[in-house]
């Protein structure tokens, strides 16, 4: 009953900034074991002790406790599931791709789709591509094909080739021309207000009955750039009174102004989406696709199209969308947000992008974890970021290497230190081979820590300098603290406190998740650290090193 009410006791506390409710703790407990109830005075009894000795932990204390019991309570939102099996695969036949638009920097949404379509390509060995839906010359940049291509390779995701529509506009253009000779489309030259008006009260316009060769005379004049942008456009003639309004009469083709960063002024006249992906499939013998739901009611349309013309449609597999508690998605809001300074860039730690992931510690592991595990539900769903943190804490804990540092500093003087006393603390706690700190120590010493941790603590009270030995308090405010040391040994109810010894100390900044800065001071043998490197700062949380100078280490914090 003790391990029962304890790992509610941890559960309680870390769901509730370290601080567990007896009440609460007991309706867990009797939740899980109705038969608690014969005895309430002795469970409130042991719920009481344990919540005591739980609250006297910090929340780092309380995250690695209940890893060691219970892990599972720590990752309560995520949903197992495996993945099925693709529908109607050969071994060594199929042909799967992911195409992004260059328009913004990757997210962990793009990260999903690519991850599962590369996942079944592989396991199918078959073939996969990266295809960039790069038609809008006003909206796809260089730097967005680079990001997406550098975020795929840091995620682990290996293709065969990599693709533009850009440089299929011409077979585009002849697959337009056959569904104007076949009468299948025409050129309208409705306002695009009108053209929204008629699909909406499923009316014509009078540009549907133009004849073939009329539409491909105004076609040709299109391609020539005699059109102003919006003037015309090539619209699949479908059905205006359609059920589905996609089906009422889409463009397929217009004309767009723009130097493209690839192909420059060659072409002026770009696909739709729907055009495009429809015949880009059929050209790159695409099989089969794994793609979100929101793309349901399109599906109509491009096998619509693939059936005029004659392509092979691929197999579709659907999952629903997903987005991060609380962080914006939209490339337009997010464009918008760096442009207004409401974020600092791309690699804004509250955004979902992969940038910003991966300078706050998260690793591509995790996050292919996290997609397998999230599978291919078809109900939309708002995901917490605990669910992300359990799978990239797994990752990072086990290798991540431990330092001191403090933020809200007092100077603690320590008297009565034994002579040659030295403290060897290893830098991970469960790996040796990481190696270890040394410390030596003169009989009085002057040491960091947090005031939050010393102020209101009474004189004549005990606590233990982590790694080195509890220490008696004599004088305590807020600017002096002295205390004399009392043993190598942890007493009872030492309450558990990290230090900074200033001489060789290195100030830290720390970018936390709502982009605020805080600072500190961090132990000199974080002097050694590399950017990149990933580590725990006792009792803060786990981040990662983004830049360094000389006096300074400037840091993003990853999660507790």
């Amino acid at each position: 009953m003790e391990d029962i009410v304890l790992k509610w006791a941890l559960k309680n506390a870390i769901d509730h900034n370290g601080k567990a409710v007896e009440g609460a703790v007991i309706s867990k407990v009797i939740g899980e074991h109705p038969e608690a109830r014969k005895d309430m005075k002795k469970l409130a009894l042991t719920i009481k002790e344990k919540v005591r000795q739980v609250n006297a932990m910090d929340i780092a204390e309380q995250i690695t406790a209940l890893e060691k019991i219970e892990p599972k309570l720590l990752e309560k939102k995520k949903v197992e599931q495996s993945l099925p099996l693709l529908p109607k695969a050969k071994k060594g036949k199929v042909v799967m791709m992911f195409p992004p638009e260059p328009s913004k920097y990757p997210t962990i949404g793009h990260a999903k789709a690519c991850i599962l379509n590369n996942h079944y390509a592989r396991e199918n060995q078959g073939k996969f591509f990266i295809r960039f839906e790069d038609t809008n010359a006003n909206k796809v940049k260089e730097v967005y094909y680079a990001m997406f291509l550098e975020d795929f390779e840091w995620l682990g995701i290996q293709w065969d080739d990599v693709d533009y529509i850009s440089a299929h506009i011409e077979e585009l253009y002849d697959k337009a021309e056959e569904l104007i000779d076949a009468g299948n489309a025409y050129m309208c030259n409705c306002p695009a207000d009108k053209v929204k008006e008629m699909r909406n009260k499923k009316e014509p316009c009078l540009c549907r009955d133009n004849p073939p060769e009329e539409n491909l005379g105004l076609w040709n004049q299109m391609l020539e750039n005699e059109f102003k942008q919006g003037e015309y456009a090539l619209r699949a003639k479908i059905k205006m009174n359609h059920k589905n309004a996609v089906m009422r009469d889409p463009a397929i083709m217009r004309t767009v102004i723009g130097t493209h960063p690839r192909v420059g002024d060659e072409f002026t006249v770009w696909p739709t989406y729907d055009f495009a992906t429809a015949m880009m499939d059929g050209i790159e013998g695409i099989t089969h696709r794994v793609r979100g739901k929101e793309f349901e009611l399109r599906a109509e349309l491009q096998n619509w199209l693939q059936k005029k013309l004659k392509v092979k449609p691929p197999v579709i597999v659907e999952f629903a969308r997903f987005n991060l508690e609380g962080v914006p998605a939209s490339g337009r809001v997010i464009r918008e947000g760096i442009a207004s300074g409401q974020f600092i860039g791309w690699d804004d730690p509250r955004l979902p992008t992969l940038i910003a992931l991966r300078k706050r510690g998260f690793q591509p592991q995790a996050i292919w974890n996290f997609v397998m595990h999230s599978g291919l539900s078809k109900t939309e769903s708002v995901i917490q970021w605990d669910v992300l943190e359990a799978e990239n804490r797994k990752v990072i804990e086990p290798v991540a290497n431990r330092y001191f540092m403090v933020n809200d500093e007092v100077e603690m003087t320590v008297r009565g230190i034994p002579d040659k006393y030295s403290a060897q603390i290893r830098l991970h706690p469960d790996n040796e081979k990481a190696g270890f700190k040394s410390y030596e120590f003169e009989k009085e010493e002057h040491f960091l820590v947090n005031k939050s941790d010393i102020i209101g603590r009474k004189p004549e009270e005990t606590i233990r300098l982590m790694e080195l030995g509890d220490v008696k308090l004599h004088i305590v405010s807020g600017q002096e603290v002295i205390a004399q040391f009392v043993s190598r040994e942890r007493g009872k109810d030492s309450k558990i406190v990290h230090w900074v010894k200033p001489d060789g100390a290195i100030d830290v900044e720390v970018m936390m998740p709502d982009a605020e800065i805080k600072y500190g001071i961090a132990e000199e043998a974080a002097r050694k650290l590399k950017v990149g490197d990933i580590i725990q700062f006792v009792r803060f949380g786990f981040c990662r090193l983004d830049e360094k100078q000389d006096e300074i280490l400037r840091f993003r914090f990853t999660h507790m």
